[in-house]
């Protein structure tokens, strides 16, 4: 059983590791991270890739609004199971 985990963001780097963090450290094997960054101008994605490397999945679009991260978040999961 596989689970995406998706996670929209915009502007909040530090809380954003904060929950990929928490996913991470359950020790569950089977866990898909898939961050979506809704435009963020904070740095995100260089934090993101510097930290997490390709542990995570990390996607990248223009601000179009959570609904919309999160819709891009399932389209590039992998998950049998979706959690937001």
């Amino acid at each position: 059983m596989t689970v995406s985990v998706v996670m929209p963001t915009f502007n909040r780097v530090d809380l954003v590791q904060d929950a990929i963090d928490s996913v991470l450290f359950q020790g569950r094997a089977n866990v898909e991270v898939v961050v979506v960054d809704d435009g963020s101008t904070d740095g995100t994605g260089e934090a993101l890739r510097a930290r997490y490397g390709d542990r995570i999945h990390y996607c990248h679009q223009s601000n179009r609004g959570r609904s919309a991260a999160r819709n891009l978040g399932i389209q590039v999961s992998s998950g049998r199971y979706l959690l937001f």
